[in-house]
């Protein structure tokens, strides 16, 4: 019988997320199979400030943006994008 594997995966955190996490990436491991919505509920467990003081961001997983059913494979890497602005 096969085991459930552990992914790591590598996520980047861009603008004022990076500011807020205090690092621009970080090493996160989660029981396979996964998906994005997975990754996101294990960075609100470190970060209290993910969806709180930044409530609006987008999420990408292998460059592209994902829903919250996107897989994550191990070696993915998913990316916290907060909104652009500028003029």
């Amino acid at each position: 019988m096969m085991q459930d594997q552990t992914l790591r995966i590598r996520v980047l955190f861009f603008a004022i997320a990076g500011e807020l996490a205090g690092e621009s990436s970080t090493e996160l491991e989660l029981d396979s199979p996964a998906t994005a919505s997975d990754a996101e509920a294990k960075l609100k467990e470190r970060y209290d400030w993910l969806g709180k003081r930044l409530s609006s961001y987008r999420i990408a997983v292998d460059e592209e943006f994902a829903g919250a059913d996107t897989p994550v494979r191990d070696g993915s890497e998913l990316a916290i994008i907060p909104p652009v602005s500028g003029g």
